[in-house]
């Protein structure tokens, strides 16, 4: 704790609003990535600028998620848990290997810079900041693509006890510091603390699931985590279920996935591991259902994880949609192991996300929607 940065924790905390509220302005302008480094100016401004608020930012579901993840030092994504999980380093290890590397490219971007301003002879200096603001967005393209494809071992199984003592250690840190910040926020005339305290209670949500050691709980909580809505909380527009089996066939290798939507039915996705990298997904759903945008959306989580995957599809004898359903659900149906296959657990965090966001999409009327 002797480390713990007050003003930049609750700067994070009354910005993610105010970012929020600038994205739809900065639609056309490049995402800032989690990785680089912000002014330490910034942070004090911020906060200058929370004192002088009536109240703290009302978070979304989506930004206290990611609070959540950055109090309980967790990634933002899940192919960057997995790949801290295979190399057994922390987080703070992960960023420096990204800070190396920008570090590295950053010198060679300046010799690269030194070389094209010797030849700008008969440009003008608008001329030549464009030639250089080009070599800065490839640089900022290749750190995306580095941190977003990362190298996940095909072989190097989850271990979900692991996981469930990474969240309960992680969770208890993050609590320690979250009473710290309101503690101390008083004094920076922050008078409204329910958003720290429901994310406390989030957190503790996720500390007391943990501690069971179960597989299905500790999959069940992962799931959540890294699903773009509020999370460790159900009933709040979403429901997840974990079922594990006492099956001992090969299930291990097998899970099967039940999605109800409002708008289709039920999804029910099959994913078979087929090789160590390899997952055969056979969907089954209704013949309205958008087939082409969600294998689209799929083909595209691929080139991030370094998966390979055949879908097919098949279409469902259902014909009717429960109208009383208030809110969508999924069950994982998996076998009662205490390791996953790391491709396993990525593609089914991607086939419920994709079939939630699409059924989500067409309940607003928006018949594609591609990421």
């Amino acid at each position: 704790m002797a480390d713990l940065n007050l003003g930049h924790l609750i700067s994070k905390f009354v910005n993610y609003q105010a970012i929020n509220a600038q994205k739809a302005a900065q639609s056309n302008k490049p995402v800032q990535q989690a990785f680089t480094p912000a002014p330490q100016q910034t942070a004090a401004k911020s906060i200058q600028g929370s004192i002088a608020s009536p109240q703290m930012a009302n978070m979304a579901g989506v930004d206290q998620s990611a609070y959540v993840k950055d109090m309980m030092n967790l990634p933002k994504n899940l192919n960057e848990l997995l790949y801290i999980l295979q190399r057994n380093i922390t987080l703070a290890q992960f960023n420096q290997q990204f800070a190396r590397q920008i570090a590295m490219q950053r010198n060679s971007l300046s010799q690269t810079q030194a070389q094209i301003l010797a030849q700008l002879q008969g440009l003008s200096l608008t001329e030549a900041q464009n030639m250089l603001l080009t070599g800065n967005k490839a640089l900022l393209s290749q750190l995306q693509n580095s941190i977003r494809n990362l190298a996940i071992s095909a072989n190097g199984m989850i271990n979900l006890s692991q996981v469930a003592a990474m969240i309960q250690a992680n969770g208890k840190e993050a609590i320690a510091k979250l009473i710290t910040v309101m503690a101390n926020s008083a004094k920076l005339g922050i008078t409204d603390l329910s958003q720290l305290k429901d994310t406390a209670k989030l957190i503790n949500a996720s500390i007391a699931a943990a501690s069971q050691n179960d597989s299905a709980q500790t999959m069940k909580l992962l799931m959540l985590l890294y699903l773009p809505w509020l999370p460790l909380q159900e009933g709040v527009g979403f429901d997840l279920d974990i079922e594990s089996g006492e099956n001992s066939d090969g299930s291990d290798s097998i899970l099967v996935i039940t999605i109800t939507t409002l708008n289709y039915g039920n999804v029910i996705a099959t994913l078979i591991l087929e090789s160590s990298n390899s997952v055969h997904v056979n969907i089954e759903c209704v013949k309205e259902f958008p087939k082409d945008e969600l294998l689209m959306r799929i083909e595209g989580d691929e080139k991030h994880y370094s998966m390979e995957s055949v879908v097919s599809f098949e279409t469902s004898s259902q014909t009717t949609v429960n109208e009383a359903q208030e809110k969508p659900q999924a069950k994982i149906n998996m076998s009662n192991t205490n390791e996953i296959n790391p491709y396993l657990l990525l593609m089914s965090h991607t086939i419920i996300r994709h079939v939630i966001e699409i059924d989500k999409n067409t309940s607003k009327g928006i018949i594609s929607h591609i990421d």
